[in-house]
């Protein structure tokens, strides 16, 4: 780590119990980068929660993010150390802004990564082949020691562990508990129906393993001006069942306003199948991984809407669609057949 301990940083965040104003806080951690990273900030402003992007006169910009308090600042490290891995690789990934990227002030992790210059691409076949394809060449990096061997797969939003797929799973069935006293009679059937099937899920940990990315969907994909195409947002990667990305690539690649593309999926199996021969169990729990996340953001919804005073009535558009899956499912089984020559 950089820098001196606390006491002599410029980010001081609010103590607990207390609240600064944002713009405040945004001006603490403008005055810590500088002077912690001897550089100049033009501007620091928010793109989602927790990730601000930090304009530097005359210089790259930078992505900083800011992890909470229960985030081990071994994990923010463990995210630098898959990006020099990477890197070393020559993988198309964001960078690290530093040799020491990560810092913990007031106890919590900041890590600094470079700004990738470009835009997030529309869910178009050439992405979506191109992603998958991204996904086959990382599943076929051996995991070294370390970083990219530690367990993967759980999104660290709904898994404070992180680690495995199983861990969100166990966080989604936690949260239906937390509000099971606050569920109206009319929607505890409901309830029980969502913490039953979270118990039955499959959460992929006995499949083949590989380095993986997390949250493989379009958003986290940035096409440069040069027509290439760079995977970023790496917040707890490393090594899980390998079928979870493309699974959920498929699935959310292929959704569109009422409707879903074949084609998108088609691509996506393209690019991914011409380099990574699955096996016949996990084509066969397809549909299994392409539930995980469904399930998981249902139970999250759910939570949200009845804190909210809102009661589900099973009619939302956030509930899981095994019809649908079923289907994508099928397409990308199809597509995965035909890429290892079996007859249909």
């Amino acid at each position: 780590m950089i820098g001196g301990p606390l006491e002599n940083s410029a980010l001081a965040l609010a103590p607990k119990g207390t609240q600064s104003r944002p713009l405040e806080q945004l001006e603490k951690l403008r005055n810590y980068l500088e002077r912690h990273y001897k550089t100049r900030i033009s501007e620091l402003g928010r793109l989602d929660r927790g990730v601000y992007r930090a304009n530097r006169p005359g210089q790259p910009s930078w992505i900083v993010r800011i992890f909470p308090e229960s985030r081990s600042p071994d994990r923010a490290r463990g995210d630098a150390e898959i990006l020099r891995f990477l890197e070393e690789k020559e993988f198309p990934a964001e960078r690290n802004a530093d040799l020491d990227p990560v810092t913990t002030p007031a106890g919590r992790s900041v890590l600094v990564t470079e700004f990738v210059e470009g835009a997030q691409p529309e869910k178009t076949e050439r992405a979506l082949n191109k992603f998958g394809e991204m996904i086959a060449i990382l599943s076929k990096m051996p995991p070294e020691s370390g970083a990219t061997a530690r367990e993967a797969g759980a999104l660290h939003h709904y898994a404070n562990s992180e680690g495995k797929l199983g861990n969100e799973i166990h966080a989604a069935s936690s949260w239906l508990e937390e509000i099971e006293d606050k569920t109206s009679n009319e929607s505890r059937s409901l309830l029980n129906l969502l913490r039953e099937i979270l118990e039955t899920a499959d959460d992929l940990d006995d499949l083949p393993k590989a380095l993986i990315h997390p949250d493989a969907i379009v958003k986290n994909i940035i096409e440069k001006p040069n027509g290439e195409y760079v995977l970023i947002d790496w917040t707890g990667a490393g090594r899980g069942p390998r079928i979870f990305p493309i699974a959920f690539l498929i699935w959310s690649g292929a959704l569109g306003a009422g409707r879903w593309s074949p084609g998108n999926v088609d691509a996506a199996v393209k690019g991914y199948s011409n380099l990574v021969k699955l096996q016949k169990d996990e084509l066969d729990r397809l549909p299994g991984a392409m539930m995980i996340r469904q399930l998981v953001f249902a139970a999250w919804r759910f939570r949200f809407d009845v804190v909210s005073g809102k009661q589900p009535k099973g009619n939302e558009w956030w509930w899981p669609s095994e019809t649908l899956t079923r289907a994508i499912s099928a397409r990308a089984r199809s597509g995965f057949d035909k890429s290892s020559g079996k007859k249909l």
